[in-house]
C-alpha cells in the first residue's frame, strides 16, 4: 500500500464524515444544533488535514526537500474542501418543502457513520502497515551494513601476526613521556626544521620503543578488536591518531639517521612509515583512509629529504622493492567508501527501527557527544515526529543515500581520468548542494567524498613525482649532477615520464632551480603555479601544484 493510497483513503474518510454529519443534522429539529453539526461536518475534515498541509509546506518551502508530498497534500485538502462543500450544498437543498425533503434526509446516518468508522480504521491500519514495513526494511539494513563492513575488513589473522598489540604498547610508552607532545609539535610540519638535540635525546631514549613500531609495521595486518557487525560512531577510532604520531616519530628518526650517514636505517624507517600508512587505511572507514593518505604524504616527504644524502655506496638501496612497489601502487579509498556506506546504512536502521531519537542523533553528530548505551535501549517507535519521517520520508531518503554513495563508489573504483571523475562528482555534488536536499539524513551523513577522491589523485601524483625523484637521484650519482631536463632520465633511469593526472595533455613538470629541482603536477586547478620550493608547503594558498622539491645536496 502506497502513500497515494493512504491519502485517497483519508479523502474518502473526510467525505464520509461530512455526509454522515449532514444526514444526522437534517433530522434535528433545533436549528442551532443543526447548524453546529453541519459546521462540524464541514470544518472537522479540513482541520484534520491542516497538520499534513503544514508539515508538507515546511518540507517544501522551509527545508526545500525534493520529495516533500506538498502537491499531494494540498490536492487532497482542496479536494476535501470542494467535496465537503458539494455534499453540504447538494445534501441540504430542499425539494419543494422543508428539511424532510432535502436529499440528505434519505441518507442513513447510521450506515454512513459505520462506513466512516471502517475507513477510519483502514486509515489507521494503513499508517501502522507503512510504519511496520519501513521498520522491517530498516531492520534488514543492519544485516546489510554488517556484511558491507566485514567484507572489507583486514583478514583476521593470529595475534602474533596482528600489529594491534604492538601499536597499543608503543602508544602507552610514548604517552607516559612528558616530552612526547612537545616532540610531536616540533615535528608536525612536512618540511621540518633540522632535528634538534632535544629531539635526538628523545629518539635515543625511545630506541626500544621505535623498534616496537618497526616490528608492528612489518606485520601483515593491523585489525583492532571491536564489533564490526554494528558500524557506529565508536569507530571514529582514537587509535587512528596514533598512527599519525607514529609516522611523525619515525620520520624524525629517518631524518636523524640520514644526517649521521646511516642511509640504510633511514630508508628502513621510510619503509616502515609506508607500511603504517597501509595499516591505518586498512579500517574500512573514510577517516581511516584519509589518515592513511596523510601518512603516505609523510613517507614521501621524508624520502625526498633523505635522497640528497644518498651517494654511490647507497645506490643499490634505491632499488628496494618495498619502496618502489609502494610508490608504484595507486592509492585508493574504494573499500573505505564501502565502510562509510555501511556506517550510514546503520544510522538509517537506527532511525527506521526507532531506537534513536533524531534530535539526540543530530546533537551527537554536531557536538561529538558521548551518548550513553541507555539511549539504544529506548524504543521511540511511536514518537509522532519520527513516525512521520519514517512513513513519508524514510524510503526516499534511503534511496537518495544509496544512489549518492553508489555514485561515489563508482568514481572511486573508476580508472577514468581526473577530468572524467570530476564530471561525475560535479553531478553528484550539485544534487547535494542545490539547496533542495534529497533527504534529511542523506544531507547530514553524506561525507565530502569528492574532496577525498581529489586527495587520492594528489597522493598518486606525489607517488609519481617521488619515482621521478628517485630516478633523478640515480642520475645525480651516475653523472655527478642533476639533469637539466626530465627527458635526460628516459630511458636509462625511467621508462617514461609520468602523465599529469590533473592535465591529460601534459606530463609531470620538471623545473631546475638554483638549489634543486621541482618535480610536480599542476594540481586540481590545471594551472602551473611554479611548483613547490625548498620550504614550501603544497597546501599554501594560490599554489595547488602537487609534487616535491629535490635538493641538489643535503641542507647545511
Amino acid at each position: 500500500m502506497s502513500i497515494l493510497s493512504f491519502f485517497l483513503v483519508v479523502l474518502l474518510t473526510c467525505l464520509l464524515w461530512t455526509a454522515a454529519c449532514t444526514a444526522a443534522a437534517v433530522r434535528l429539529k433545533k436549528p442551532l444544533l443543526r447548524r453546529l453539526l453541519l459546521t462540524l461536518g464541514f470544518l472537522a475534515p479540513l482541520l484534520s488535514l491542516l497538520p499534513f498541509v503544514a508539515f508538507t509546506t515546511i518540507l517544501a518551502f522551509v527545508a526545500h526537500l525534493q520529495v516533500n508530498w506538498f502537491p499531494l497534500a494540498i490536492s487532497i485538502f482542496i479536494s476535501t474542501l470542494i467535496g465537503t462543500g458539494l455534499i453540504l450544498l447538494r445534501g441540504t437543498q430542499p425539494d419543494g418543502g422543508g428539511w424532510k425533503t432535502v436529499p440528505a434526509a434519505n441518507w442513513s446516518p447510521l450506515a454512513l457513520f459505520t462506513i466512516f468508522l471502517l475507513t477510519k480504521s483502514v486509515t489507521a491500519g494503513t499508517i501502522l502497515y507503512l510504519n511496520q514495513t519501513v521498520a522491517a526494511k530498516a531492520q534488514a539494513l543492519q544485516t546489510e551494513a554488517a556484511v558491507l563492513m566485514t567484507t572489507h575488513l583486514p583478514p583476521n589473522l593470529p595475534e602474533q601476526e596482528n600489529a594491534e598489540g604492538l601499536y597499543r604498547g608503543a602508544s602507552l610508552i610514548f604517552e607516559d613521556d612528558d616530552a612526547f607532545q612537545g616532540f610531536l609539535q616540533d615535528n608536525a610540519q612536512p618540511f621540518a626544521d633540522p632535528i634538534t638535540q632535544e629531539d635526538i635525546t628523545f629518539l635515543t631514549r625511545h630506541t626500544e620503543t621505535l623498534d616496537l613500531l618497526r616490528q608492528a609495521a612489518v606485520r601483515p595486518v593491523c585489525r583492532f578488536t571491536r564489533d564490526y557487525t554494528r558500524p557506529s560512531f565508536d569507530m571514529l577510532l582514537p587509535e587512528v591518531q596514533f598512527f599519525r604520531d607514529a609516522a611523525r616519530i619515525l620520520a624524525a628518526s629517518a631524518r636523524y639517521q640520514a644526517s649521521i650517514g646511516e642511509i640504510p636505517a633511514a630508508l628502513d624507517d621510510v619503509g616502515s612509515i609506508m607500511k603504517i600508512s597501509l595499516h591505518a587505511s586498512a579500517e574500512p572507514i573514510l577517516i581511516s583512509g584519509l589518515v592513511g593518505l596523510a601518512i603516505d604524504g609523510i613517507a614521501v616527504n621524508v624520502l625526498i629529504d633523505i635522497l640528497p644524502f644518498v651517494d654511490a655506496d647507497d645506490l643499490a638501496l634505491l632499488k628496494r622493492n618495498d619502496i618502489h612497489s609502494f610508490l608504484s601502487t595507486p592509492p585508493s579509498l574504494a573499500k573505505n567508501i564501502y565502510g562509510e556506506e555501511a556506517f550510514g546504512l546503520n544510522v538509517f536502521s537506527i532511525f527506521g527501527t526507532g531506537e534513536f531519537d533524531q534530535w539526540q542523533l543530530a546533537s551527537f553528530i554536531m557536538d561529538d557527544l558521548n551518548v550513553p548505551d541507555s539511549i539504544y535501549q529506548q524504543n521511540i517507535f511511536l514518537n509522532p515526529a519520527l513516525a512521520a519521517y519514517r512513513i513519508f520520508l524514510f524510503p526516499q531518503d534511503l534511496a537518495a543515500y544509496r544512489q549518492t554513495m553508489h555514485g561515489y563508489k563508482r568514481v572511486a573504483e573508476s580508472s577514468d581520468s581526473y577530468a572524467g571523475k570530476q564530471t561525475i562528482l560535479k553531478r553528484i555534488e550539485d544534487g547535494l548542494s542545490s539547496g533542495r536536499p534529497k533527504g534529511f539524513i542523506t544531507a547530514l551523513l553524506t561525507p565530502a567524498i569528492g574532496r577525498a577522491i581529489e586527495r587520492v589523485e594528489k597522493v598518486r601524483m606525489q607517488h609519481a613525482t617521488a619515482l621521478v625523484a628517485i630516478a633523478t637521484t640515480k642520475f645525480r650519482i651516475t653523472h655527478d649532477g642533476l639533469p637539466e631536463k626530465a627527458a635526460s632520465l628516459v630511458p636509462d633511469f625511467l621508462p617514461s615520464l609520468p602523465k599529469d593526472a590533473f592535465l591529460d595533455t601534459s606530463r609531470i613538470h620538471y623545473s631546475s632551480k638554483d638549489d634543486g629541482v621541482a618535480i610536480y603536477s599542476v594540481g586540481p586547478n590545471g594551472k602551473d603555479d611554479g611548483g613547490p620550493g625548498p620550504q614550501m608547503d603544497n597546501g599554501q594558498p594560490k599554489n595547488d601544484d602537487v609534487g616535491i622539491f629535490l635538493r641538489k645536496s643535503p641542507p647545511s
